[in-house]
């Protein structure tokens, strides 16, 4: 089981931004990618997500041997795919809680409303987060480290196979940083695959990397 990129090339507006990356992730694994601004890390990501904007000119993608390249974003996360946002998008009118819900309904089968409550109400806890936090308008109504905290809320409450994770420490205090490290290495005990991009080196040390890719 693994999250293998090959030989992959992207565009934006008919203008390359990668050209044939390949790396392998398996279960457990962190890699740390590096590079200056506008080396194309987010454009990566987005391109993993099938998000809007960046276009696979070649190669191919997969988890557990299944190809992505042709899926919509919402099946490259029921696959076990996870993105934190560099820049999370605001959902105006939506809870945190709401979404966490729903995700947790279509992405971990939990139907019954008080289960999916205590998942949410254990996962506060564990990242040290108030209830009443759930109930904040996703990201519109938040801080920029109460955008990470969201992110790594979701990410923690999920599970999933594998977890694209773009600059989750910008923005979050040195403790936040700590739990977030924490939380990084629970999920990655239990079997999570994480690619992060940091420019923190302290952040990339604390989070033991099994290898770094310079972009």
């Amino acid at each position: 089981m693994s999250l293998s990129v090959e030989h992959l090339s992207i565009t934006r507006a008919g203008k390359e931004i990668l050209s044939d990356i390949s790396f392998v992730c398996s279960p457990g694994e962190l890699i740390v990618v590096r590079g200056k601004n506008g080396a194309g890390k987010s454009s990566l990501f987005a391109a993993l997500m099938a998000l809007p904007g960046i276009e696979i000119a070649s190669g191919d993608f997969s988890i557990d041997g299944e190809s992505l390249i042709l899926k919509k974003t919402y099946e490259i996360a029921r696959s076990g795919m996870f993105l934190a946002h560099q820049e999370p998008p605001a959902i105006d009118g939506v809870s945190l809680g709401v979404v966490a819900r729903a995700a947790l309904e279509t992405m971990c089968g939990v139907t019954e409303v008080p289960e999916a409550q205590r998942r949410i109400r254990e996962t506060l806890a564990e990242l040290g987060l108030p209830e009443d936090f759930a109930h904040k308008t996703l990201h519109s109504s938040m801080s920029g480290g109460e955008k990470k905290r969201a992110e790594l809320f979701q990410l923690v409450l999920l599970k999933p196979k594998f977890a694209l994770l773009d600059e989750i420490d910008s923005g979050l205090d040195s403790v936040s940083c700590s739990i977030a490290a924490s939380a990084i290495a629970k999920l990655r005990s239990e079997g999570t695959g994480f690619v992060v991009v940091t420019h923190s080196d302290a952040f990339a040390d604390v989070l033991n990397p099994t290898r770094i890719i310079e972009m």
